[in-house]
């Protein structure tokens, strides 16, 4: 397996030993346990639609639509965390781990409070929200959609520090940590949607409770190794309750870029999904 991932990961033009800083074997350790956790956080929503499924067509009908909403959001936390990672793995590598830190902060802080914002904008707004983006529906399919979609809104703190976290891990190399943290979140959706959907009889909240609780579980575990285990990039609430505008200016010119496309591509389904939803 492994000299079959080295020949796909070979370049035709390889650079000389001594200029390599990681071999193939490296990096297919790096990547794998990325490629494995990103698909076990989509997994979260995934398995929603799956286990509410047996609760009726409205009420899949609902989960499905405000999941497409929650996929936007995890693209756009996803998009800053990564380009926020970049920039304190950038002071990492050149020795300067004070910034590194303090970029780790801010980076923290930043996609807490966007978190804050989206999630109070949603609990505020959701009604408008759901019938801007796809319309009228019937008011079974509306009624489990707000009901998933305010109880998803607590959720968008979690999932917004868990991708920072995320983040600064993978920018570390320690993906193989984050697969087993991600492994367990959906372990604890999984369980908790069986026991709401067959157990409790308890419908859309049945499911959106337990993805309440894996998210939380999530960044909490991330939040802990951020800040009590010696890491280049370690949490400390100096850094968090710091207002560096230099720094964040420097975390948006590399994030907002990406979360934009990705947000666009994420619009562009969502746009679809109205248009069906009229039919």
């Amino acid at each position: 397996m492994t000299k079959l991932i080295d020949r796909l990961l070979e370049p035709k033009n390889p650079l000389e030993l001594s200029r390599q800083r990681f071999d193939n074997s490296a990096l297919a350790r790096l990547i794998i346990p990325i490629v494995i956790e990103q698909f076990l956080a989509l997994l979260v929503g995934l398995a929603d639609t799956l286990m509410i499924s047996y609760a009726g067509d409205a009420a899949i009908s609902g989960v499905s639509l405000v999941d497409q909403i929650n996929s936007l959001y995890h693209m756009v936390f996803s998009a800053l965390a990564s380009g926020g990672a970049v920039v304190a793995s950038q002071y990492v590598g050149s020795g300067n781990r004070k910034n590194g830190c303090r970029a780790a902060g801010q980076l923290t802080m930043v996609t807490a409070l966007i978190g804050i914002l989206m999630s109070s904008l949603t609990l505020a707004f959701g009604r408008h929200i759901f019938n801007l983006l796809f319309g009228k529906v019937e008011a079974s399919v509306f009624d489990n959609g707000i009901i998933y979609l305010r109880i998803s809104a607590f959720s968008y703190v979690a999932m917004a520090l868990y991708n920072a976290c995320a983040g600064l891990y993978r920018s570390m190399g320690k993906t193989k940590t984050l697969m087993y943290v991600s492994l367990a979140m959906n372990l604890i959706n999984v369980v908790g949607n069986a026991i709401g959907i067959f157990v409790l009889k308890a419908g859309v909240r049945g499911v959106a409770y337990p993805s309440l609780v894996s998210r939380v579980f999530a960044a909490i575990v991330m939040l802990y190794l951020l800040f009590f285990k010696d890491t280049p990039l370690r949490l400390r609430l100096e850094n968090i309750f710091a207002w560096d505008g230099k720094m964040i200016a420097r975390l948006f010119r590399i994030a907002i870029p990406s979360s934009i496309e990705n947000g666009l591509f994420q619009l562009a389904k969502i746009a679809l999904s109205s248009i069906i939803t009229l039919f």
